[in-house]
């Protein structure tokens, strides 16, 4: 199936969970790192307290109880909207060709992943393993699961504007919402001065229309 579903446990990140599991980090981005820990303000518990979303992780699943376990990845997701005014007219176009005329909207429901991390140790290939992929399948699951209690057409998500970030979301099927950075600067982000120079970050979504209509 996979290592996270074979060798790990999956619940919401609690304290509990955090004291259970040996220290962990994630070294490549020092804020994200701190959102999924205790010890500071403005973390997955004050996001949760004031309603803002959930926040869920993969630990491993120590059998023998003779080990700590592992925190694997974590990541939060909370309710949003895919905004189709915003969008210069043939990007709005473009996105709602795939929708029937009547169903078409200003804004469509959609899933915003926040944070998003899989700890050292686990990165690139783990016991031949994609655990990134891996996870952001496992995201793609939850998100048209029929047992929750609302729908969303998309899986949309603010990605850092690096290279390594842009190619991870890419590769799992994401497209970028404006067509360049030039663009979601001047239609997006005009009324923050410091993204002015430069994109530092890239609107992203998936539909999961594809996924759902597999199942059916």
């Amino acid at each position: 199936m996979g290592y996270l579903l074979d060798n790990c446990r999956f619940g919401r990140l609690t304290s509990e969970i955090i004291n259970q599991c040996q220290p962990y980090t994630c070294s490549k981005n020092a804020d994200i790192d701190s959102f999924f820990h205790d010890h500071t303000q403005d973390n997955y518990r004050d996001y949760r307290l004031e309603m803002m979303g959930t926040t869920h992780c993969f630990f491993t699943d120590e059998k023998d109880n003779t080990t700590q376990p592992k925190m694997v990845c974590a990541f939060s997701l909370s309710n949003s909207s895919l905004r189709t005014d915003i969008l210069p007219k043939n990007r709005r176009n473009r996105l709602n060709r795939s929708i029937p005329n009547a169903k078409r909207r200003f804004q469509y429901p959609a899933i915003l992943i926040g944070e998003l991390c899989v700890f050292d140790g686990f990165g690139h290939k783990t016991f031949g393993y994609n655990i990134a992929d891996e996870m952001m399948n496992l995201i793609k699951t939850i998100a048209i699961d029929p047992d929750n209690n609302s729908s969303s057409r998309y899986l949309i998500v603010d990605a850092l504007n690096s290279p390594e970030v842009i190619e991870y979301y890419k590769r799992n099927g994401f497209e970028f919402l404006f067509a360049s950075d030039e663009e979601e600067l001047e239609h997006l982000r005009s009324g923050h001065s410091s993204d002015m120079q430069n994109c530092r970050t890239r609107l992203m979504f998936f539909d999961l229309v594809v996924l759902n209509q597999q199942m059916h």
